[in-house]
């Protein structure tokens, strides 16, 4: 009996023959929803970097209590630079 399912599981097993795509009423609207994030997560990195920036600078000039560790304003700064970086990279992939 296993000499029997052994053909089957050898066509099952094998990947497909041609590369299975998205019909274009998917793909489409699927693209302009990626395009449309990409666009929304680099604005958003780049206000990030000026409060930040603005919030790091406030800080380091008034002698008052610290709203943030200057620390994680460091990390804040460099994360959304990345993130930003990455959805302009992404975006032109994406074009």
């Amino acid at each position: 009996m296993s000499a029997a399912l052994e053909p089957a599981a050898v066509v099952l097993a094998q990947p497909p023959t041609s590369p299975v795509t998205f019909p274009s009423e998917v793909w489409g609207p699927l693209m302009t929803a990626l395009s449309w994030l990409l666009w929304f997560a680099i604005c958003t990195c780049i206000a990030a970097l000026f409060v930040c920036g603005a919030v790091f600078v406030n800080q380091r000039k008034s002698t008052g209590t610290q709203v943030v560790e200057d620390a994680t304003l460091g990390r804040i700064l460099v994360c959304a630079a990345v993130i930003g970086g990455a959805a302009g990279i992404a975006q032109a992939v994406l074009a």
